[in-house]
């Protein structure tokens, strides 16, 4: 087992390996308006942050952050497909009608005149499918924003919540752990435990002491 001072956290190397500061300078342009032309000059002000590989890949784990698109993503998905059919449907409409205007008049007798029928038949119930399936999807969305979104965003804010009781013991186990540079290793001091110093062999790692601790502590 290594000693518990050898090599340095991976938190200090973050910290003396990403630089952080403000940036600034001048803009300017001309632009044409009713008023005639005018002469615009302006200043751009923003912030940067600039980290070494090592630092990227020695960074804590992250907090869990509130996601719409776990709250409204199936619904979405819903509305997506309701305009995409509504505008396939007029697209093949306006080709049936386009087709049938320059075709010569035939006999539904004929081969060519039973195939024509049936594309016209096909033509008449996609038009309808592209106006009901679209009213459909709105009412489907609408009912769902009316009584089934608040279920949803509690889920979301519980998955949350649990996430971050989890993200704060993940933390926990990141500032104990320390790297050794000579072996390219990061190892727990507690446990005595290391790894490749490679970000997905840390995640791992962390996760198995995270997961360690919750055992402890449930027997206990």
């Amino acid at each position: 087992m290594r000693n518990a001072n050898e090599g340095i956290s991976l938190a200090a190397i973050v910290a003396k390996e990403t630089t952080t500061g403000k940036w600034n300078g001048t803009g300017g342009g001309i632009g044409l308006g009713t008023g005639g032309i005018g002469l615009f000059i302006g200043g751009v002000s923003g912030s940067k942050q600039e980290q070494t590989q090592r630092a990227k890949n020695f960074e804590s784990p992250k907090e869990e952050e509130y996601c719409l698109l776990n709250v409204y993503g199936s619904i979405i998905k819903v509305l997506v497909f309701g305009v995409l059919f509504g505008l396939s449907a007029r697209l093949f409409t306006s080709l049936s009608n386009t087709g049938s205007d320059f075709a010569e008049p035939v006999t539904t007798t004929t081969a060519t005149g039973k195939i024509q029928s049936i594309m016209g038949g096909m033509a008449e119930m996609v038009s309808i499918l592209g106006t009901v399936v679209p009213f459909l999807v709105i009412i489907t969305a609408m009912i769902w924003f009316l009584f089934f979104s608040s279920k949803r965003e509690k889920e979301e804010l519980t998955r949350v919540e649990r996430e971050a009781a989890k993200t704060k013991l993940r933390i926990d186990v990141y500032r104990r752990l320390r790297y050794v540079e000579s072996d390219h290793v990061v190892f727990d001091p507690i446990t005595g435990r290391e790894v490749p110093a490679e970000r997905t062999c840390i995640n791992k790692l962390i996760e198995a002491l995270v997961d360690e601790s919750n055992d402890i502590s449930k027997r206990n």
